[in-house]
């Protein structure tokens, strides 16, 4: 792969990391649809019922991060599909993640396993991603799937189950019209990005080393060319308990520290600098007359800069060390944590401009209007492109309201999404 010419002001604005304007792609770099494309995009525009009845089938699946059975159901369906589009298909084992925990909760989590299927070809190698699970637990009540119109409502429509099956249909259209024969094409559908690809994380930077681009099924109006950092943090705090009226004295409450520890946390966020921290979550206790013996909290961080999440995990340290709620240390207060700068910041680089910018121009030929922007959310494309593949993200249908029970899709983005994608891959993978 070489990298393309790129516009001086371009580059120019690669370089100082100035916000880059929608008008990104001000004139088309990319010669007219052929006859090939057009083809394609005519038979995707056939396909919107079938995308819909695909998308309704699975998101009434729940596949929450921690559903195994879910996720690997999931599974089952997309690698009988890209079997039948002649792709070799296999698992990559998930992993036991084991968690400080107070007794009686467990935060450990038991990743399900992941699918891998490729392509051997020559030319282009492209490395294709998305995720299997949901933010939505097994007893969520949000659970079905629902359409009024030219929208649809329901857990992962958006994130990303939309994006799944966009990514699907590209790949069916090629294979329609025999565009998949000799093409280099690997996909890796992992089931734990929602919880930061704690397990994946080692199987995609593996992916990314032997690819030339990334492409992310992610939802999103626009194409997003940066992002921050995300870390996140599980602290145990272990106090003594004691009797809440008869020894009041005598007892440690970790609920007390606690309580402290997360004032101190909340005060790192800054957002002059773009550092934002949020304790997500919080348990402690075992009576209402019991000074506590444990409580327990997870917290999440974003940063723009990698040095910004060195420097936040290098804080949490300090305040897990310390001891605020009693004036005297005992040694009766402990706490144990486990921190983890998961998704490192997707920095732009010509190489990954070069890809935004020739999707745009693509975009413009199939008479469609994307913008591009920033974000604070994290995707699997941060970790690839920081081991060096040019990764572009958000080329899943549009939507909103993700990780919450407003989350919906706009359905006739999904033929878009799948024309620009189609197109897209149909270029890359001959240049």
């Amino acid at each position: 792969m070489q990298l393309k010419p790129l516009a001086f002001s371009l580059l120019l604005s690669v370089f100082s990391l100035t916000p880059v304007p929608e008008t990104l792609a001000a004139e088309n770099i990319e010669p007219a649809l052929n006859a090939d494309e057009i083809e394609l995009s005519q038979w995707l525009d056939s396909q919107e019922d079938n995308m819909v009845e695909m998308i309704e089938r699975i998101t009434n699946i729940n596949s929450g991060s921690l559903n195994k059975a879910g996720v690997n159901a999931m599974a089952d369906i997309f690698s009988r599909e890209l079997r039948q589009l002649g792709f070799s298909v296999s698992t990559l084992p998930g992993d036991f993640i084991e968690m400080p925990s107070c007794p009686g909760s467990n935060y450990n989590i038991d990743v399900a396993d992941h699918v891998l299927a490729s392509r051997a070809g020559s030319g282009t190698r492209l490395l294709l991603m998305g995720h299997l699970d949901t933010v939505f637990p097994s007893d969520s009540p949000f659970q079905t799937f629902r359409r009024e119109g030219d929208m649809m409502y329901g857990p992962g429509v958006s994130d990303m189950k939309g994006g799944l099956v966009v990514m699907l249909y590209a790949l069916k259209a090629l294979n329609e019209f025999g565009f998949l024969q000799d093409k280099a094409i690997t996909l890796l559908l992992n089931s734990d990005e929602e919880i930061g690809s704690l397990s994946s994380r080692k199987y995609l930077e593996q992916q990314a080393l032997l690819h030339d681009y990334g492409l992310v099924y992610e939802p999103g109006s626009s194409l997003i060319r940066q992002r921050k950092g995300l870390g996140q943090a599980r602290f145990v705090v272990r106090g003594k308990a004691s009797h809440a009226g008869a020894a009041h004295e005598q007892g440690r409450s970790a609920i007390k520290e606690l309580a402290y520890k997360i004032v101190e946390i909340e005060r790192m966020t800054d957002y002059e600098s773009g550092v934002t921290v949020n304790v997500g979550i919080i348990n402690g206790g075992e009576a209402r007359n019991t000074i506590s013996p444990c409580a327990e909290a997870l917290i999440d961080l974003r940063y723009p800069e990698p040095q910004q999440g060195l420097d936040a995990i290098a804080q949490f340290e300090d305040i897990f060390a310390s001891v605020y709620s009693y004036a005297v240390d005992s040694g009766e207060l402990t706490t144990e944590s486990w921190t983890n700068l998961h998704r490192p910041a997707k920095i732009p680089t010509p190489e990954s401009d070069y890809l935004l910018e020739k999707t745009l121009s693509i975009s413009k030929l199939l008479g469609q209007s994307i913008g591009v922007g920033d974000s604070g959310g994290g995707t699997d494309g941060s970790l690839t492109q920081a081991v060096g593949l040019p990764t572009l993200d958000s080329l899943g249908g549009s939507g909103s309201g993700t990780h919450s029970n407003r989350e919906q899709g706009q359905i006739s983005s999904l033929v878009e999404r799948a024309k620009l994608s189609a197109v897209l891959i149909h270029r890359l993978a001959v240049e």
